[in-house]
Parts: C-alpha cells; structure tokens; sequence
C-alpha cells in the first residue's frame, strides 16, 4: 500500500468504529423504546377488554331481567357476537354461577363458581391473567351495579403472551447480537477496509477519466470524481429508460381508461376475470344483480359466485378457454330470486397467451315474471272456454236425452220407444266421449318413455282409418325411424290426425302419413288429406279446446294432438299439403335423448 493511503486507511477505521458504537446505542434505543411501547399496547388492549365487558355488563343491566337478559336480548347478543369472547358468564353476588352464553368456544369451561382472585374488589372492573387448559387468557371481571352480582368475561389473551414473549427475546437476542457484531468487526476491521482500499487504487488508477481539478483532499476527492463520473452516465441511462417507462405508462393509461368507459356504458351486467380467477373489475349493473359491492373486486370468483352455481360454472369453463352462451342462473331467495341470462367468454391476446375472461348477464327476472302472468292469464282463458265448451256439450246432451225421455214415455209403440231410447243411449255415449277426451286433456300425464318403432305403428293406425272409412284410400310414404315416446299416447295422436283426415277427405278421398327428418335429427310425422283444407277463419282456434267444425265434434281431437306433442317436448302445425291440396298437420318429435356412457 501506498504511503498515502495510511491516513485515509486510519480515518476509515475510525468511521467503522463511530459506527458500530452508534448502531449499538440506536440498538438498546429501539429495544427500550419498543418494550415501552408493548407495555403500553398490552395495557391499551385490557383497558379496551375491560371497556367491552363493562359494556356487556351495562346492557345486561338495560335488558330488566339479568338472568335471561344475557342470552335473549338482542342488544346483549349483537355486543357478545362483536367483542367474540370465549367466555360470558353471570355470577350472583355469593360468587354462584347464575347464566353463561352456551354458543361461546369455550362455554362447556364456564366454572360454578368464581375464583376468588377474579372477584372484583370494588366498583371498578378487575382483570386478572389465567389459563384455560394451556392457552393463556385474560379475566374481566365486572360489578353489577342493579343486583351486587358480576359479570366474568373470558378473552384469548395469547396475542398478548406472544407480545410479551417476543419482547423478552428481543431483549436478550437484540444486545448480544450487536454484542456478537461488535467482537467481529473489530479484529476483522482491516479485512473490512481492504475494499475501501482497492476502490483508492483503483480511482488513482483512473485519473485519465477524470477531469483535471484541484486535489485538495487526497484519494477520497479521486474516488468521488470517479463515482461522479459513472453517476452521471447511470443519470443519462435512467432518463432515457424512464421516458421509455412514461410513454408505455401513457399508452397503458389510455387502454385503461378506454376499458374502464366500456365497462361502464355497457347496460348490461358485465364482469372482467382476471387470469387467476379473480374479479377484477365489474360494472353497476352486475354488482347490483349479483348483490356484491366494490369491496369483492379482487377477490376469487368462485368465492363470490358460490350463491350462483351456474354462473360460477360458466366462470370455470370461460377460465378454462371454454365460451358459455345464454345459460340461465338462477339467485337469491323465494321472496328476492333473480334470473339471469349469462354469457362467458375466454380472453386471449394475438399470441393465444391467456389474459381472463368476460362475463355477460342480462337480467330477465322482469321478463320471466311477466311471462308467467301472460300463461296464467291464458290458462285462465283456456279454462274458461274449456269450461263454456263443456257447459255447452253437456247442456245441449241434457237437453236431448230430456226430450227423448219424455218421447218415449208419452209413445205407446213398443218400436218409437225403443228408438227414442236408442237416441238416449247415443247422446249418452256421446256424454261419456266428451268427458273422456276431456279428462285426458285436463289431467297430467305420466309418459311411460320407450323406445318405439314408428313403421309397425304408422301401418296400425292406418289399418284402422282403413276400417272405419272404407271410402278413403290411405297410404304411407317415407322413412319412419325409432323414437323415444309414449306408445300409447302417440297412437291416439296420430289416430286423431288420420281420423280427422279421413272425414276431411271423404269418400274416394286420399291420405297420406308421410316420414321425413328433423332439422336437430328429430322426426316429423305428416299427415295429409285431400280434402278442403282448414278454413281461415279456423285456422286461429284449431287447437283450442271445444272449437270444432264439424258437426258431431267434440273439439277436443286437435287440442289432445297438441297437448301430446308439448307432452314429447315436441309441437303440432296446420298447412296447406302441396301433394293432396287439402290440409297437412307437422307433428314434430324431438330427438333421442344420447345414452349416458
């Protein structure tokens, strides 16, 4: 080492040393100040247990009746659930327990009488440390001023022991570890200043880099002039690279706020996912449908979501790259239920790397209620006419049977009354058709689902149309593949159809049951006539119950179709046939349901 550099060495020595002794003394500073300050926290802490258990006490005293107070008023209950004791017990002023709170954590631990040491020694509250099983707590122990009894309130006073404990370590830890630094840095001084050597050496060694200037000061000045000069480049650096920053900064400003105007003018509910699955960011709208506040934002979505299982499903599948479109959710309770229309889609940049997703509800609770009084109001007009038709059929079969009764009482031919009552018989029977056909459109069905070849039943509906109107000629055209029905009622629904067919058509008339596929790989059953079509001015009522053209009809053969085919999932429609020229009735069947694997 250079002669000049013994002073600088000697003046460095004694800066380390300066140091280490400040470093000590700020040490035993802190230490005492930080004891003081526990002091006064552990005191702050059983001033504010002791507050909260007088204002228990206070309220117990409020509620009239000390005994039952404590567990049924409602003011005592709200301040017991907010303080969160372990323990809340009343005890006479002999010392015997009266009451405790039985839904604390540690209620079964209530003791049946209080210890002495806990006793209050005057008006004031006594608070006094003890243990429960070996976790520490802290007693406040409250007079009742109304009945001379007291009010024992148990706390968890760990956080305080672990206060205390903590100081005492550092009491001990914080001196001997200065102490420890102390003893090494002294005989290690030297080894200490070597670096600040070799930085002399090496600004001594840069003094071409240097601008020329005074020297006053030796070594030290060389160095600084050095770290001036590597500042100054590093100052250079960072404006460039924070002009840099401010530009990003700036355009990152402008997406936000272009983002941010979105979310708020969009009318609709809308959430933004972020990449982990948290709500980061929501507009009015949805957090007033969902019932959340801007305190959620942040937080995990499933977490919030847990109330709206289909929404935090479309949540999932949107965060896993899956979209979710128009799926209904359904929230909250009987009284405040809320239906949503949602629509979840995965967030991607140009690179495909996963940013989150957005989430769009439209509330249709308004439009779901609206659609369940428009068919309440038209079941009620259905059964009013239902009711009218029935009223009408029965009336005018009534009206009948009255008439050929009398007929047949006043006929003294054996062979006029036998034919008035064989007029009788058929109004009845026609009774008894009405009433059938009208049961089995009013009651609920049980479908008995199965797997049904429609070919073998198509051809014995047709046999019987064959049977019963011998005038006609029917025929079926098409493929007619299985499906999964109610047998039975399928037949009377295509038995009806045909049926109507055939009368529609007449004598050397046609019908045609035609088979053809669904647009969702349903099947449509057509069936077809060659007759006059349907009426416009029926056409509005066809499936109405008890509106019929024709005379003798019941009005129900239509109205049973339809109620069938809503039965299946399915639908019944009227048109004109382009093959027969008469009338063609769709009945349309949904599709096979898929096997579970």
């Amino acid at each position: 080492m250079t002669p000049s550099s013994g002073p600088w060495e000697r003046e460095v020595r004694r800066f380390v040393l300066s140091g280490l002794v400040f470093v000590l003394f700020l040490a035993i500073a802190s230490l005492v100040a930080l004891r003081m300050t526990t002091r006064w926290a552990v005191a702050q802490m059983e001033n504010r247990l002791a507050a909260e258990a007088r204002a228990v006490a206070t309220s117990v005293e409020a509620s009239g009746d000390l005994v039952s107070g404590l567990t049924t008023d409602a003011g005592v209950v709200r301040l017991v659930k907010e303080f969160a004791p372990l323990q809340v017990a009343l005890f006479d002023e002999r010392g015997t327990l009266r009451r405790s709170v039985t839904w604390l954590p540690d209620a079964a631990r209530v003791p049946d009488s209080l210890p002495p040491e806990e006793a209050p020694l005057g008006p004031r509250a006594r608070v006094t440390r003890g243990s429960e099983g070996s976790a520490p707590v802290l007693v406040v122990a409250v007079p009742l001023v109304s009945s001379r009894g007291v009010l024992r309130t148990l706390y968890d006073a760990t956080p305080l022991v672990a206060a205390e404990r903590m100081v005492r370590i550092l009491t001990v830890v914080v001196p001997a570890g200065v102490a420890l630094l102390v003893a090494l840095a002294v005989p290690f001084l030297r080894r200490f200043t070597r670096p600040i050597d070799a930085l002399a050496r090496t600004a001594r060694s840069a003094d071409a880099l240097v601008p020329s200037g005074p020297r006053a000061g030796g070594e030290p000045i060389a160095a600084v002039a050095v770290f001036a000069r590597t500042i100054e480049e590093l100052r250079a650096r960072t404006s460039e690279l924070e002009a840099l920053r401010r530009r990003e900064q700036q355009r990152a400003d402008a997406l936000a706020v272009t983002s941010e105007t979105l979310i708020r003018s969009h009318p609709g509910g809308l959430l933004v996912l972020g990449p982990g699955g948290e709500l980061a960011e929501a507009n009015p709208p949805a957090l007033a449908a969902l019932g959340l506040g801007r305190e959620d934002l942040g937080a995990p979505a499933a977490e919030r979501l847990a109330e709206w299982p289909v929404l935090a499903r479309a949540v999932e599948a949107a965060l896993r790259g899956e979209p979710t479109l128009g799926a209904d959710a359904a929230g909250g309770n009987a009284t405040g239920a809320r239906l949503l229309a949602v629509t979840a889609v995965p967030v991607a940049d140009r690179d495909g790397r996963h940013l989150g997703g957005l989430v769009f509800l439209e509330d249709r609770t308004a439009v779901r209620r609206l659609e369940r009084e428009l068919s309440f109001r038209r079941e009620l007009a259905a059964l009013g006419e239902m009711s009218a038709g029935i009223a009408h059929e029965f009336r005018n079969a009534t009206a009948a049977i009255l008439g050929y009764a009398r007929l047949a009482g006043a006929a003294d031919d054996a062979e006029a009354r036998a034919r008035h009552l064989g007029r009788i018989r058929a109004e009845a029977e026609h009774v008894a058709r009405v009433t059938g056909d009208f049961l089995l459109f009013a009651r609920p069905e049980r479908l008995q689902i199965a797997r049904v070849s429609l070919a073998p039943l198509v051809e014995e509906v047709l046999a019987e149309g064959r049977a019963t109107c011998p005038g006609a000629a029917f025929a079926a055209e098409g493929d007619f593949p299985e499906v999964e029905a109610d047998a039975a009622l399928l037949r009377r629904a295509l038995v009806n159809l045909v049926r109507n067919a055939a009368e529609a058509a007449g004598d050397g008339g046609r019908v045609a049951v035609r088979g053809e596929p669904g647009g969702d790989g349903g099947v449509v059953l057509v069936v077809e006539d060659s007759g006059p079509g349907v009426a416009p001015e029926a056409a509005e009522k066809l499936f109405v119950p008890f509106a019929s053209t024709k005379e003798g009809g019941t009005g129900l053969g239509l109205s049973l179709v339809a109620k069938i085919a809503a039965l299946h999932g399915g639908s019944v429609a009227a048109s004109r046939s382009a093959a027969l020229g008469g009338a063609a009735f769709r009945l349309v069947l949904p599709p096979p349901t898929p096997a579970r694997p």
